[in-house]
């Protein structure tokens, strides 16, 4: 297989490849799917008369289910995740899409059928997931040459993020790293420099360079077949969501403050209702727990409030279950908590952040209309006035209501600074609709489940 990288890491064949071998998992998936309907389910459905139409309908609805799942917990993409993260996505999503279909079902039987049937597909899948995640995996980064990669950069703490990752030194050869701030100041001669620079590499991390520079690079990786990974600026992300037109014989990008359309506002906010007072119902008991476990350690107050902003720089009173020390911010004042090590979380508080149990009560302030499922985390308005002094932009992430999840919390790390949340915030923004919050939701189980809340480093 070595003797064929060489053609597949740089044309379609790679892809190609990839593509028949999530096939193959992917078909048995189904096939195991089907063979326990056949056996034990159908032939209860309206008499046995469910027809031929009826069964390839339902083997196609699973197998639509199970493509939109695998997406949305990224069940099939090898080159960015560890192996336990592979398994584990895959995992969560056959849980998903079994559970989805044991219920329907049990609805087009008006009765729950026998459940022994499903646990054994799920164990028999998860065999097939195990044996096709273990040697998929390992084929993959044996059998695919790395890409020889270079760096730009103007902050090492950036860099660092890139080059520290065990699976970006599975994927890349580090050719080199590229200070910006060594560009030449003559365009020409800056020119030339950047072109030598990639001139022999195959990829390009760029996590920092004005946009003439970069101009220069993407043009040059484009039309030479280089693949570019480009670290957004917060410009790029407004304009991701920009309207394109064409008036006075030119292309234009229309960029106005975020204004959804009402059909999805209604349908958020109806959504954000029916599922937040659902969560109080079903997680009542766990929360009734946590507060007794949290009053119990000091006697302090299990719950407590915080001024909080939301859209168009609303404050609100955000309910928590209490992490910290009943004293925390009595020396110190409002700062950013710094996670599992800051010294004012408790014992209880450590447990209560590693599995987000803290922000249970949070469904009030949805069911209240204060914030949403989806959207960027509420800040305080004393920090969120400090960090305006260097980041004026960060009030831009006030154009949508707050909310209990979003890109910042499920793909960013606790201890992200002000920039990379905000990015991560205004992408969302840019993205915003039905579809993609139901997405976020998915995925936030994902996040919780595979690192019980620890933050994870980042396809084929």
């Amino acid at each position: 297989m070595r003797d064929l990288s060489e053609n597949f890491q740089r044309g379609p064949g790679h892809d190609i490849v990839m593509r028949m071998v999530k096939s193959i998992e992917f078909t048995v998936l189904v096939m195991a799917f089907l063979a326990i309907w056949l056996d034990y389910y159908s032939a209860d459905i309206y008499g046995g008369e469910f027809g031929i139409q009826g069964q390839i309908l339902f083997i196609a609805a699973y197998s639509l289910t199970l493509i939109i799942f695998a997406r949305t917990y990224e069940a099939f993409t090898i080159s960015i995740q560890s192996l336990s993260e592979l398994f584990f996505s895959q995992i969560i999503t056959l849980l998903v899409t079994d559970g989805i279909f044991y219920v329907f079902i049990a609805f087009l039987l008006r009765d729950f059928p026998d459940v022994l049937p499903f646990v054994g597909l799920v164990g028999s899948q998860s065999i097939v997931s195990i044996a096709w995640c273990t040697i998929t995996y390992n084929w993959y980064y044996r059998s695919f040459r790395k890409y020889n990669a270079i760096i730009f950069y103007d902050e090492d703490h950036n860099l660092r993020e890139v080059t520290d990752q065990e699976l970006f030194n599975k994927k890349f050869v580090n050719c080199g790293t590229f200070d910006i701030e060594d560009l030449p100041k003559d365009r020409g001669q800056a020119k030339e420099w950047l072109i030598s620079k990639i001139r022999d590499c195959e990829a390009v991390f760029i996590m920092e360079m004005k946009s003439s520079d970069r101009n220069i690079v993407l043009k040059y990786c484009i039309e030479h077949g280089i693949r570019v990974y480009c670290e957004p600026k917060l410009s790029d992300l407004i304009l991701s969501r920009a309207k394109k037109m064409n008036m006075y014989n030119l292309p234009f990008f229309l960029a106005q403050r975020y204004s959804p359309n009402l059909e999805y506002q209604v349908l958020k906010r109806v959504f954000d209702i029916i599922m937040s007072l659902l969560a109080l119902i079903i997680l009542s008991p766990v929360m009734l727990i946590t507060a007794i476990a949290v009053k119990s350690y000091d006697k302090g107050p299990a719950i407590y409030k915080q001024k909080r902003l939301t859209k168009d720089g609303k404050v609100f009173d955000i309910y928590k279950f209490r992490s910290m020390r009943v004293d925390a911010e009595k020396e110190s004042g409002a700062v950013i908590s710094t996670g599992e090590a800051d010294p004012r979380v408790t014992p209880v508080g450590r447990v209560l952040r590693k599995y987000r149990l803290d922000e249970f009560p949070q469904f009030l302030n949805i069911l209240k209309g204060d914030m949403s499922f989806v959207g960027p985390r509420p800040e305080r308005p004393e920090i969120a006035n400090e960090l305006m002094k260097t980041l004026p932009e960060f009030n831009l992430r006030l154009q949508v209501r707050a909310g209990l999840t979003g890109y910042a919390q499920i793909h960013g790390k606790y201890d992200a600074d002000s920039y990379d949340k905000l990015s991560m915030d205004l992408l969302y923004i840019s993205r915003a609709g039905v579809a993609e919050d139901i997405v976020l939701i998915f995925a936030t189980i994902k996040r919780i489940l595979v690192s019980g809340g620890k933050d994870k480093g980042g396809g084929a």
